[in-house]
Parts: structure tokens; sequence; C-alpha cells
């Protein structure tokens, strides 16, 4: 039976912190000044503001903005503290000594980046900044193990607004593509509630609980609720899915699953709203709007527009009967999570190789009212 005590949790997450300190230490002020800058809190704890924008304490450059990863590491940009598991490594060498003839759409010097505060497309809004992410499916074996990521995760974020099962959490962000992968799915965006293993130790379970878990797959199972690109005749749409089951068991039911009935284009800003109740059982909610942004006209959105999806059912996997449910383990991941090229032993395109978005501005606001819809549209 699994249990949760009380634990010193401040000593946990010290421990793992000055465990990870050596790895980390060529670049903690930059990683650190990032997500100091990308992070703000409202005054109102329901609330939460990221509009990638904010004082940087160190100079930043080519070294120390784009932060990139391997194919085969589980890549990810934290909304934690620097040094905790999950915060990206520069492992990845640049084009000048992998493909010396390359260079990216927008003179990218690796094969995954993620860069903050980007100039290149303006933002969506005044006063914020973009997060700009690039992927090629040219470099670091992609072709073969099947996928690139360039993620941002958002997980202490809603631990820190104290999200639980029951909860209703409003979403809201636009997102732009400048480059895209036409034959083959992307994911974009993923709500996720399998736990890790420093979510685990947090809510205090001892070291073998956590072992006795991992061992079972409990932490593995991608998104419980995602957004992917598809490929539909030559176009690409949005679609929509929620799962069902666990995360060792889950499958996507009949009515599980949305296309979007407009395809997707380029150097086009799309403005997402989401509503999602948060229950591994059938009271749980989805509701999502998707607008193409008119730039030469205000933003007038309201909650009673149609949406584009309304799904009612299990917004997470279900936690098995030993499974504790009050721990709390709600991610959002937005990014580029490319995928299908396992095996692949084709030379890719060079117009196939790359895809590139970027996110606006992003808002939380925790809470089942309606003012949330308000709170958290695009401007």
């Amino acid at each position: 039976m699994m249990r949760c005590e009380k634990l010193l949790v401040n000593s946990v997450l010290l421990l793992l912190l000055f465990n990870s300190l050596p790895v980390f230490a060529f670049n903690l002020t930059a990683i650190e000044s990032y997500l100091l800058m990308s992070k703000k809190h409202d005054l109102k704890n329901n609330k939460r503001e990221f509009l990638w924008t904010g004082v940087v304490t160190n100079k930043v450059d080519n070294l120390n903005k784009n932060w990139n990863r391997p194919a085969i590491e589980n890549w990810g940009v934290s909304d934690r503290y620097p040094g905790t598991p999950g915060m990206p490594i520069p492992l990845v060498k640049p084009y000048s000594e992998t493909d010396p003839s390359f260079t990216g759409p927008n003179g990218e010097h690796y094969g995954i980046e993620v860069e903050f505060a980007d100039t290149t497309v303006a933002p969506r809004e005044p006063n914020s900044k973009n997060v700009r992410l690039y992927s090629d499916f040219g470099q670091t074996g992609a072709e073969t193990s099947g996928m690139t990521r360039a993620e941002i995760h958002i997980r202490s974020t809603l631990q820190d607004m104290k999200v639980k099962e029951g909860d209703t959490l409003w979403l809201g962000w636009s997102e732009q593509y400048s480059d895209l992968d036409m034959d083959k799915i992307t994911t974009v965006f993923q709500f996720r509630n399998q736990p890790n293993e420093q979510t685990l130790a947090e809510a205090g379970f001892t070291q073998s609980e956590i072992t006795e878990l991992v061992n079972a797959d409990i932490n593995k199972g991608g998104p419980a609720v995602g957004i992917i690109t598809t490929p539909i005749n030559e176009a690409l749409h949005y679609q929509f899915t929620a799962r069902e089951g666990t995360t060792m068991n889950w499958r996507v039911p009949q009515g599980h699953t949305h296309l979007s009935n407009f395809p997707i284009k380029t150097n086009q800003w799309y403005d997402f709203i989401i509503q999602i109740k948060y229950s591994q059982s059938d009271n749980g909610r989805l509701r999502i709007w998707v607008y193409e942004h008119n730039v030469n006209s205000a933003v007038n959105y309201s909650i009673n527009d149609v949406p584009e999806w309304d799904f009612h059912g299990a917004t997470m996997y279900t936690y098995p009967s030993h499974y504790l449910s009050a721990i709390p383990s709600p991610e959002i991941r937005h990014g580029v999570y490319r995928h299908e090229r396992v095996n692949s032993s084709e030379a890719i395109a060079e117009k196939d190789r790359f895809m590139t978005k970027y996110i606006g501005p992003l808002r939380l606001w925790a809470g089942a009212e309606d003012d949330g819809f308000e709170y958290v549209a695009p401007k």
C-alpha cells in the first residue's frame, strides 16, 4: 500500500539541487536568468502570466541563448529551479562540426534550439517576447531514432497554484509556425498527469516506493490530453485527443478525438483558449477555442463563441487503486515533438528537415469561473 507521509520537502529539494549542481555549473546564471525572466506571478494566487520577458542578469549571446540536447534525451526546458532533473544540457554539436554545408532557415547553429526573447518574428503582444523552438531531423540521428523534441515544461507552477484533481484550469496562448513538418505527426501541446521521481519524493514517498512505482511504468504514458498537427490530403490539421486508461494501458476511444476543420498555415498566429477540468472520471471536461488572429483587427473573443471541441470525459490517466490521487502531478508541455521517423532510411529533403514554432504570451487561471476565459484570452 502506497502512503504519503509528511517529509521535509525543502530538504529533498536541496538534496536534488546540490546533487545535480556539478552537471549544470557551466551555465547556471544563464539558465536562472531565463527562468526568472519567463515566469511572472500575478498578485492573485490563481493567476499566472508568462510574457517571456524581463531583466537578464548576464550577457545573452549565441553560446548561452540556445539550449540543445540529443534526440535520445528527455528534452525540455523546465520551469523548476536550475540544477533539477529535466534541464537541458548543450550536448548537440553545432552544424559547423556535424554538417558544415547546412544552416537552418533562420541561421540556426544547432539541430535543436530553444530561444527566449527571440526577435525574428514580431511579438504577438506589445511588451512581450516569443519563445522560438526549432527542430531539425537531419541532425542527432533523428532519421532512425524517430523523434526530436524542443519543449518547455510547466509543472512547478501548477504545483505552486495547488492544482489538483477536480480543479478547473484555463490556459491561453498564441503560436505561429514559420516552418512545418508536412509529412509526419508533430505534438505541439500536452497536458500530463504522470508523476516523475521528484514529484513522488516531494509528495512523501520513500525511495523504495518510488522505485516500485517507476518499475511499474507509472511515470510513462505521454500526454493524457494533447494537440498534434497531422497531415490529411496534403494539408496539416490540428487533432485534439483525450486518452483513457492508465499510464501503462491507455487507449483513445471513439469520440475522444477531433480534427480541426481548417488547414494550418505558416506565418499565421493561432490563438488558443483551453478550459480543462482535471479529472479521472467522466465529469472531466475539455473545451478548446482556436482563432486565426487577424493583425489588422482588435481581438474580440467571447466565451459564447462556439468552441472547436467540447469534450466530456476523463482528462487524466486513471491512478491504480493503491495510488494516491492527492499527488500533485499535472504538467503542461509546449513545443515541437516530432514523431514517426523510426527506421526511416531515405534521405530527408531539406524542406522537410526542420520545423520552427513560436509561442507568444501564456496565461493560466485556476478556477471554474467564466472570468478565466477573459483573463487567459490572447490580447
